[in-house]
């Protein structure tokens, strides 16, 4: 075999799976750490700083795998009908180890017998990774809220921090906006969810993101499925 055979596209892949389930195993000894009642509270805090940060580059994985699956037409959407409360509850909860530490408020907006039809593992992705990075931003307040539109859902994120950056709010459509050196950011997390929106398609219509920043302070998340 020489170095023309060699898919390095696939040999980042299998790289990057195999990270994912180490990460993986050290989440679950972060957690088991966290939860020994011995510790006092500033060292249950900076563990869960760490545990805050796996997470995000647990997330960032996941996004890179689901990426190459998508170019390499490996993902297929999945719908099922999903009331929509208790799918939000559950993504609050698999996050609220990092809310409690950083004595964060989340409050959900949505009707209990809401129900909408898209992939509850794809969503849950973007959800989650948004979740994360609004605990990192905002003050000590994160809200969702969704609602029924005529052929559709809305669900939105919002936080109390300091909102969106200009220079993210001017590319959330550009898939050339490149890596932001100085705050290590890829924009990864955003490629990805407009990617999983599009593929959750109604007849002409696809999902949408949207990124804006609130009159009161803070950002907002938002999107959008047929």
């Amino acid at each position: 075999m020489n170095n023309k055979d060699i898919d390095f596209s696939m040999l980042l892949a299998s790289s990057v799976h195999d990270i994912k389930n180490s990460l993986g195993m050290l989440l679950t000894t972060l957690d088991e750490v966290i939860d020994d009642d011995n510790k006092d509270p500033q060292q249950q805090k900076n563990y869960s700083v760490l545990r805050g940060e796996a997470s995000r580059i647990n997330q960032t994985l996941i996004h890179l795998l689901g990426l190459y699956r998508l170019q390499h037409n490996q993902m297929s959407v999945k719908t099922q009908q999903i009331y929509v409360r208790e799918f939000l509850e559950e993504q609050v909860v698999s996050q609220q180890l990092l809310f409690d530490i950083n004595d964060i408020a989340v409050s959900i907006d949505c009707d209990d017998e809401l129900t909408a039809y898209f992939d509850e593992q794809l969503i849950a992705g973007i959800v989650n990774n948004v979740l994360v990075n609004a605990a990192k931003y905002t003050d000590n307040a994160i809200n969702l809220c969704a609602k029924s539109l005529d052929r559709g859902l809305k669900l939105t994120i919002s936080d109390n921090g300091n909102g969106y950056p200009q220079s993210v709010l001017d590319c959330i459509d550009n898939q050339q906006r490149g890596i932001n050196f100085s705050s290590g950011s890829t924009n990864l997390g955003l490629y990805f969810a407009q990617q999983i929106a599009n593929i959750h398609r109604c007849h002409d219509t696809h999902g949408t993101i949207t990124l804006s920043n609130l009159e009161q302070g803070g950002g907002c998340f938002t999107l959008i499925l047929p």
